[in-house]
């Protein structure tokens, strides 16, 4: 990906950033109006944290973005706009504490999915493409992941009435859950065998880890509605987007 691509996708991830920080911020206000803070503050808090900490991770990524650097930080741009873009789920609490309709749950649903699904896929093609590729075959993998992701989000089953769903948007369906899960799990362990295919170097190593730890954190945080595991989502996401910028500035770690 050039270097317009990158600031385009950067710009677009950081407009959704602020409108969905403006949300954010305007529906804790309204929560305390109605003093129902105890009720929101573990699904608004967790997003808001994991937009920045995105937005924060990209704007770094493309400023120490090296020339020789391999196929696989060329998904990096379009994956933290998916990330970001995850963060729709929270719409429908902000719309029920606003009486402002943003978006339809459905459309705020197959958003929700696509983004999730797209993410994996991108994180699986990092773990694949370790070595350089045809910048071509990069946008056909980009192009079939994103009308695979886009197909599956708008035939799956989206239960927009239920309870949970009024709180944050949610993988509903057992299936859609197990392929998203699959498809995170092949791509840690492809981390897994870059590590020992390139003998193990502490560059490697470090890199393979930030990635991995950033795929568990944002499945975490993503999937799940529980604090607890939110939190841990994203101790573990935090700390793998650190551990890329890192060893990104400290080392030609793509070379």
């Amino acid at each position: 990906m050039g270097k317009n691509g990158r600031f385009v996708f950067l710009g677009i991830q950081a407009i959704i950033t602020f409108f969905l920080t403006g949300f954010l911020v305007h529906a804790l206000l309204l929560a305390n109006e109605q003093q129902v803070q105890s009720g929101v503050l573990s699904h608004l808090v967790p997003s808001l944290v994991h937009l920045w900490i995105t937005l924060i991770a990209a704007l770094l990524l493309c400023v120490f973005y090296r020339a020789n650097i391999g196929a696989e930080a060329r998904f990096l741009p379009l994956l933290f706009l998916m990330i970001c873009l995850g963060n729709v789920k929270v719409l429908p609490l902000y719309q029920h504490l606003s009486h402002i309709m943003i978006l339809s749950p459905y459309w705020t649903g197959i958003i929700y999915h696509f983004s999730f699904l797209f993410s994996t896929f991108l994180f699986l093609a990092s773990g694949l493409f370790q070595q350089t590729m045809n910048p071509v075959r990069l946008g056909q993998y980009s192009f079939i992941g994103s009308a695979i992701s886009l197909l599956l989000s708008m035939l799956v089953p989206i239960s927009a009435n239920s309870s949970s769903f009024l709180k944050e948007a949610s993988i509903t369906n057992t299936l859609f859950l197990g392929v998203t899960i699959m498809v995170s799990a092949l791509a840690v362990i492809t981390f897994i065998i870059a590590i020992y295919e390139e003998n193990g170097s502490r560059q490697t190593v470090v890199r393979c880890l930030s990635f991995m730890l950033m795929i568990v954190g944002n499945a975490t945080v993503t999937i799940s509605q529980n604090p607890l595991y939110n939190a841990i989502g994203l101790a573990l996401y935090v700390a793998g987007a650190t551990l890329l910028i890192l060893v990104t500035r400290t080392y030609h770690i793509w070379a």
